[in-house]
């Protein structure tokens, strides 16, 4: 993973933002080897300029003024080497925010009419001693006459700037607070608001997009880390994916189409084909389960299926979708170190009992006959299931800061859900699972599927988004799992690969090779008699409606929902408050697509109306942690749902 570009609060979605996002960005621009080696060594000459900076900045002769002064004269020369116009400023003449209020921006670049990129500058972020230098959300310009001075807002004062910008008689510099500044700017009207701020800071820049800012996400590039892995890693060009991430030439082209939306788009489509890799994974999980139970029991129990085939089939299904819903309920936990579901930053946790461990070993080599039939996976996940339905360890009272002081041994608060109570289970709570299954049903719910052209990098569960788990619970409900009783053959339509249909192997002559499922050897894929399958049935599908509703059509539902409440909110006939006394029920609950978009839409409305009513605004460091608040709250306190299919419950 790169570390000179942080990508913070997920402006890209996490599991496209992976250790091969550098040479995406790099594809993506069309450019070739000779070009992208070009931009590398044009940049490369900054490098100089930089560590003279900071040196000047270590030998503690400079006063704040001076700093400022030659921070700028880096910028300048910064701004050059990405191609923007650096000698020419826009200093003479502060970008008025009201009739009083004053910004300084440096550039402003347009698209047509309208403004595509602003450049600001705020104070260097270089470390001089101990002491961490004050970051985006605590720099300021200077202090407002009007504002309460605190002690460490003195260190800030306008004059410090006057040989970069003067502020005119009779105006004033507001707001004075970095972050406020970028705020204000991108709630100014469509015709004169930017699509992004490029901020600098010597060696760290960031970069903002409107409607990402206000949920906390942007982008920082620290450029000592730059100059340290570009030094390690030459043949990577990093310098070029620098510029061609905040470069003139791709944040505000003269072409209709900028690199950084293009990238954004490729974000989401990235999200959806993880998405499709962890169906797969998840139909793999249960046929490899279900297949294991039925070895383990032949071989140990002397089971014959014959006895059991009416109902047999059924509960082992529901068995291993539980185990599958267990897997996924942790890894979605431990990547979620937030939500204190498990403690995920306790190494004795970690390095004993986590699916974190066990995801370590998932690429393992199994040769031993030991390794292969032992059951360390199979005793490490029962051991962790039984800490998620029993709970584990003393809480004691929290600290200062809120978090908890755990007494000696880490703690586990009990699971309340049925999901993972082993008396519900028919029959996976007698059989055991050997490594080498666990091990593939672990790497398949872990990686995405390994493709030409395309590195097999981990799904992120963390960044795996509300929706795209509920298409994959959606999976869940609408296959129906069998064992067959006759050879059976995979056909799918010949333009859709990714959805096949099971049909005896005696219909081979009815199909064209086309249409018939390959191996990578370019063998039909035969399933032998015996062998349990968990396939998509449209009968049945039809039969319980099991359909995902797709989030473009709950969105213009809730919507729709919503309208009067939040007409009633705008008109002042009802308080942002009384949106969270809202009950909502879903008759037909499904996957919870109308609940979680549900929940979405009230807790952005809560927020959105609460801070007009309260005239103050959430910072953007600060409002995902508060919509999740939120969310939390509605989720917990107001929701409700039924549903006649036992899985979706």
């Amino acid at each position: 993973m790169i570390r000179f570009v942080q990508n913070v609060g997920e402006f890209f979605a996490a599991n496209y933002f992976d250790e091969d996002f550098s040479q995406k960005v790099q594809d993506k621009s069309g450019f070739n080897r000779d070009t992208l080696k070009e931009m590398d060594r044009r940049f490369n000459r900054i490098k100089e300029d930089y560590y003279s900076l900071k040196q000047d900045f270590l030998e503690g002769r400079l006063r704040t003024r001076d700093e400022i002064n030659e921070t700028h004269h880096f910028h300048t020369r910064l701004l050059n080497a990405l191609g923007y116009d650096g000698e020419h400023d826009e200093y003479d003449q502060l970008y008025p925010l009201s009739e009083e209020e004053v910004i300084p921006v440096r550039h402003t670049l347009y698209r047509g009419n309208r403004p595509q990129l602003m450049i600001l500058e705020m104070q260097a972020q270089i470390k001089k001693g101990e002491d961490e230098p004050d970051g985006l959300f605590e720099q300021r310009y200077g202090t407002d006459e009007n504002e309460e001075v605190h002690v460490k807002q003195q260190r800030y004062h306008r004059s410090q700037w006057k040989d970069v910008f003067t502020v005119p008689p009779g105006l004033r510099l507001s707001p004075t607070v970095l972050n406020k500044v970028v705020s204000e700017l991108f709630l100014l009207e469509e015709n004169h608001r930017p699509a992004f701020i490029l901020l600098l800071a010597a060696n760290k820049i960031y970069l903002m997009e409107g409607e990402k800012w206000f949920r906390g996400s942007y982008l920082e590039f620290d450029l000592e880390e730059l100059f340290n892995e570009a030094t390690a890693n030459r043949r990577q060009n990093y310098y070029a994916t620098l510029q061609l991430l905040i470069g003139k030439d791709s944040l505000a082209p003269d072409s209709k189409q900028v690199l950084l939306e293009e990238l954004d788009e490729d974000s989401h489509k990235s999200a959806y084909e993880v998405t499709k890799d962890l169906k797969l994974g998840v139909i793999f999980a249960v046929e490899a389960l279900a297949n294991e139970a039925l070895y383990y029991l032949k071989e140990e129990k002397d089971f014959n299926i014959n006895e059991h085939r009416s109902d047999f089939a059924q509960q082992i299904r529901d068995d291993c979708l539980t185990m599958v819903y267990r897997l996924l309920f942790i890894f979605y936990a431990e990547s979620r170190e937030e939500l204190s579901i498990l403690p995920v930053s306790d190494s004795v946790y970690q390095k004993g009992y986590s699916l974190e461990m066990l995801r370590d070993l998932e690429q393992v080599p199994l040769h031993s006959e030991s390794s292969r039939n032992g059951y360390f996976f199979h005793d490490s996940l029962t051991n962790l299931f039984r800490l998620m339905s029993s709970g584990y360890g003393k809480q004691t009272p929290v600290d200062k800061n809120g978090i908890p002081d755990l007494d000696k041994t880490f703690y586990i608060r009990q699971v309340d859900s049925p999901l993972f109570q082993d008396d519900k289970l028919h029959w996976l709570n007698k059989v055991k699972i050997r490594n080498i299954i666990w091990q593939e049903i672990i790497q398949r719910l872990s990686l995405s599927k390994e493709q030409k052209g395309r590195n097999r990098g981990r799904i992120s569960y963390a960044n795996l988004g509300i929706n795209q788990l509920g298409s994959v619970y959606e999976s869940l409900l609408s296959y129906r799992g069998f064992y067959t009783e006759q050879e059976y053959i995979e056909v799918h339509k010949p333009k859709e690969k990714d959805v096949t249909y099971l049909v005896p192997g005696s219909r081979r002559d009815d199909f064209e090779d086309k249409e018939i499922r390959h191996d990578e050897n370019h063998e039909i894929v035969i399933i032998p008699e015996g062998r349990f399958v968990y396939r998509m049935s449209g009968r049945d599908r039809q039969k319980s409606a099991s359909y995902y509703t797709p989030e473009s059509l709950t969105k213009l539902t809730v919507t729709y929902a919503l309208k009067h409440i939040i007409e009633r909110v705008e008109n002042g006939e009802m308080k942002a408050l009384e949106l969270l006394d809202l009950k909502l029920l879903e008759p037909a609950m499904g996957a919870a697509a109308f609940h979680n978009e549900m929940i979405n839409q009230v807790a952005e409305a809560y927020l959105s109306y609460r801070q007009k009513e309260l005239k103050d605004r959430i910072a953007p460091d600060k409002y995902r942690e508060e919509l999740q608040k939120v969310k939390a709250y509605i989720a917990t306190n107001n929701v409700y749902g039924v549903d006649l299919n036992p899985t979706a419950i």
